[in-house]
């Protein structure tokens, strides 16, 4: 919660009164520039929690969409046979992994983030917007790992480097986006009800089939795709496979989609977590 100051003067001294901001003066970028220390260092303690005392410290990030991705391929690639033309299944199945692995994860721990710092909350004032994206920028780093590993697989299978490999800076940020907004409206929610933070995890593995992840977007019948592209993440997963594999048009009118909704899930998310964030030191 931002705070208005008024200074009233006395004869002994100047009495600060502290008062919620009103409306859009409580989404101060400025000030949240300002905290950009704090931010870091909360990013910073996120990533030493997450590999402390862990054997094989970032490794557990690329295991999880690893094994993932070997198991469904071993179903639906050779088992059920998902045409993928050219690309091998195993491919396909990662390149969508990779992207959802860091949207699902950055949601979910968005979604926990107010509860989980509940005692910082209630300690010492600073921008609370900063504390829903810790999560979602400390996934980056598991994310450009998973990529790295993504593109060994390509040069695995004979992949050679592209140019359009160059485009895959477009999808990341539309994800993180998406994860920001999506963070946003869930994060405030999460503090009023605690029944979203249980029912998160079951959209998201709903999303998981109901997204092109684990597998290619044109087996979609043609007369669906327009209603099936209003779903955010399939711009965000056919730029990344373009941009891997150009083995179709780029993805535009997806893409448009994706960053539409990411924009107003920023702003609508902000609007609604700037109302419930007067309320959150009592509730929480």
């Amino acid at each position: 919660m931002k705070s208005s100051f008024l200074k009233v003067q006395s004869k002994d001294e100047a009495v600060v009164r502290i008062e919620p901001a009103e409306g859009w003066a409580s989404v101060d970028l400025h000030e949240l520039w300002q905290h950009r220390e704090l931010l870091l260092y909360l990013v910073g303690r996120d990533l030493r929690a997450l590999y402390a005392n862990t054997g094989l410290g970032v490794l557990w990030t690329i295991l999880q969409p690893l094994a993932t991705a070997i198991v469904i391929t071993i179903v639906l690639g050779i088992f059920a046979r998902i045409p993928t033309g050219n690309i091998p299944y195993g491919l396909v199945a990662f390149s969508g992994l990779v992207v959802w692995s860091y949207f699902a994860t950055a949601v979910k721990g968005g979604c926990e983030s107010m509860v989980a710092n509940a005692n910082l909350m209630t300690k010492v004032y600073f921008p609370r917007l900063i504390i829903p994206a810790v999560p979602i920028l400390a996934g980056l780093v598991d994310l450009a790992v998973l990529i790295l590993v993504l593109l060994g697989a390509m040069l695995f299978y004979g992949r050679m480097p592209q140019l359009s490999w160059l485009i895959i800076p477009i999808p990341v940020i539309l994800t993180l986006a998406l994860a920001l907004g999506a963070s946003l409206w869930l994060s405030a929610l999460n503090v009023k009800y605690r029944d979203v933070g249980r029912l998160v995890p079951l959209i998201l593995q709903i999303g998981l089939y109901a997204s092109p992840i684990v597998y290619p977007y044109n087996i979609i019948p043609e007369f669906w795709r327009s209603v099936y592209a209003l779903n955010p993440v399939v711009g965000v997963v056919n730029s990344m496979r373009w941009a891997l594999f150009r083995e179709a048009g780029f993805p535009f009118s997806e893409l448009l989609i994706s960053a539409f909704v990411a924009a107003v899930l920023i702003v609508s998310g902000a609007v609604v977590f700037q109302r419930i964030e007067r309320l959150m030191a009592d509730i929480v």
